[in-house]
């Protein structure tokens, strides 16, 4: 929460951002009590340059006793054992957030002035070890993952806070989240993918431009030439598939939302957009894009081995998007709209159960219900069967639903008959 958790915390206890020397020593403090309590415990290695800290992030996993483990124990008892452990003032819990905040007093030799100030430390409840490890690479080095997400978006991949996923352009298109079919959450194997050093991952860069040189070392990463138009923009292009770095203020026009707030917010992203890629363009530096979409595609088939989910996933979407427009356009779009809306209204339900559910037609199946192999019907077949077909469709439509009606009617008085024989109670 960047530092601001306890703002409106009633009384508000005042967090402000810790130089380096108060954030390395409470954190060093704080892991080695929280390692007295958890099997497992961690924090993110941050960006490199940072003069000043709004929180502290830590994240642990596997408790040594009840007392800690959220599982056994109510969260909120846990939290309170954790305020006491670590010598917090005040804690905040948010119903299914796995971030606890605790605000630990200010080293006392180290304040300037007579009024108490605070740490506060955002502490993640990992569910296993493997967990906190993903939280500990997602988070690592600030702002990295979003300048590797700029990278990779064209290519078709994405890496949240689950794990790296393959998108399908043509789902993506319409829905992001049922486009994405889950490859892995481990970090080795996805920095092999991308062609990025395991080592210095998990080693604190010295500089800024340290790790934007690493980062600018991803095998996707390019830079496009300032007169190439129309072929993606400077976080990717669905459909053009090549991706490709532009930065500078004609990058910047063409940032998605996100990355305009990440632009105004973080500088470090900034930095990336607005010096490093001009630089490298200026010294002509990673100008060729060495891998296609369809290239890496296929190497994340043949290592996660999801081919077979990924042609399902699109299939069943096509299937789901031609129903619709079956349904939508030809049926119910064929049929005049300046008709009897009861009658129109029978004829497309009559229609429905003909062509969508199989039922016959004057003793027989009609082409327009037929489907190919793989569960699609002829649109244009449907649509002249519906032009020819509609009003007697209508006629058969509505004689079945007086036929209901009269029936439903029937049953209604019937039972309202048996209730009226019923014996009735006597009242002594």
């Amino acid at each position: 929460m960047g530092g601001n958790a306890f703002n409106k915390h009633s009384p508000a206890l005042p967090t402000p951002r810790m130089p380096p020397e108060i954030y390395t020593k409470i954190l060093s403090q704080t892991l080695d009590t929280l390692r007295k309590h958890y099997q497992h415990v961690g924090s993110p290695i941050e960006a490199p340059g940072k003069p000043d800290f709004g929180d502290i992030d830590i994240m642990v996993a596997s408790p040594l006793s009840r007392d800690f483990d959220t599982l056994t124990t109510p969260r909120k008892t846990v939290a309170e054992n954790l305020s006491r452990t670590l010598g917090a003032a005040a804690s905040i819990l948010e119903s299914g957030n796995p971030t606890i905040n605790l605000a630990v007093p200010w080293p006392a030799e180290e304040e300037e002035d007579e009024k108490q100030k605070y740490v506060q430390i955002d502490l993640h409840v990992c569910k296993d070890a493997k967990d906190l490890t993903w939280n500990l690479f997602h988070a690592a080095h600030g702002d990295l993952w979003n300048i590797l997400g700029t990278t990779i978006r064209p290519f078709g991949f994405t890496v949240n806070d689950k794990g790296m996923y393959l998108r399908i352009p043509e789902i993506e298109l319409l829905d992001r989240k049922k486009s994405m079919v889950f490859l892995t959450d481990s970090p080795s194997q996805i920095l092999e993918f991308l062609g990025l050093d395991e080592r210095k991952w998990w080693s604190e860069f010295g500089s800024r431009r340290e790790m934007f040189e690493f980062a600018a070392g991803c095998r996707m990463f390019w830079v496009k030439e300032n007169e190439v138009e129309g072929v993606g923009d400077v976080v990717g292009d669905v459909e053009g598939g090549v991706g490709g770095q532009e930065g500078g203020e004609k990058g910047k026009k063409k940032l998605k939302h996100n990355d305009r707030q990440r632009m105004a917010k973080r500088p470090i992203f900034r930095g990336w957009i607005e010096e490093f890629i001009p630089l490298l363009r200026e010294e002509g530096r990673c100008g060729e894009c060495k891998v296609t979409r369809e290239q890496v595609m296929e190497e994340a088939f043949a290592k996660w081995g999801v081919k077979t989910e990924y042609e399902e996933r699109l299939r069943a979407w096509r299937l789901a998007r031609h129903e619709d427009e079956l349904w939508r356009e030809v049926i119910k779009g064929s049929i005049p709209e300046d008709v009897d809306p009861l009658f129109r209204g029978a004829a497309i339900r009559q229609l429905k159960v003909v062509i969508m559910e199989g039922e016959e037609w004057e003793g027989t199946v009609p082409d327009a219900a037929k489907k190919n192999e793989e569960g699609f019907h002829d649109l244009e077949v449907v649509r002249k069967f519906v032009l020819d077909n509609w009003k007697k469709a209508g006629e058969v439509g509505w004689e079945r639903q007086q036929k209901r009606a009269i029936e439903g009617m029937k049953a209604k008085a019937e039972k309202k008959r048996k209730v009226g024989e019923e014996p009735k109670e006597s009242v002594s």
